[in-house]
């Protein structure tokens, strides 16, 4: 005698490891997700963004000299680096819960010719930066202004 039912060769059993295998490699797929996006995200807001441009801007405006508006007076830099955060803070018309940093280092990076000394750590940070000349000797050809502000 011979049984009239399923004839699968499923049992029950069969079927809940293989469910549970799917939907443990669909789980694990869909975390990799947010890690594979987050380095083309930023965590600095737009208005963090505009402010570190405003104060490039206004730095190249102001302390540059002659035709060239990328040609820095170095002693007035120098001054203007100086200051206290508080100061720049105020001078650059940023809120006072904002932080920034002002480096003027070389072309590649290595090393820093003039810098305020509010540290940047490992923070996101919204960077502003341009190419700048100076009458200093140790920034031949040119040297790199960067802004940062967090």
């Amino acid at each position: 005698m011979q049984w009239a039912g399923d004839t699968r060769g499923q049992t029950l059993q069969d079927f809940a490891v293989g469910i549970g295998i799917f939907l443990i490699a669909f789980v694990f797929v869909l975390s990799l997700f947010p890690g594979l996006l987050t380095p083309f995200q930023s965590s600095t807001s737009g208005v963090e963004r505009a402010q570190a441009e405003q104060v490039t801007t206004q730095m190249l405006n102001t302390l540059s000299e002659g035709s060239q508006t990328n040609h820095l007076n170095a002693s007035a830099l120098s001054d203007r680096l100086d200051d206290t955060e508080g100061d720049l803070l105020d001078r650059y018309g940023l809120p006072i819960t904002a932080n920034i940093n002002i480096t003027v280092e070389t072309l590649n990076g290595t090393k820093n010719i003039y810098s305020t000394d509010n540290n940047v750590r490992d923070r996101e940070v919204a960077t502003s930066a341009r190419i700048v000349t100076l009458d200093d000797a140790r920034c031949k050809p040119a040297c790199r202004l960067v802004v940062r502000v967090w």
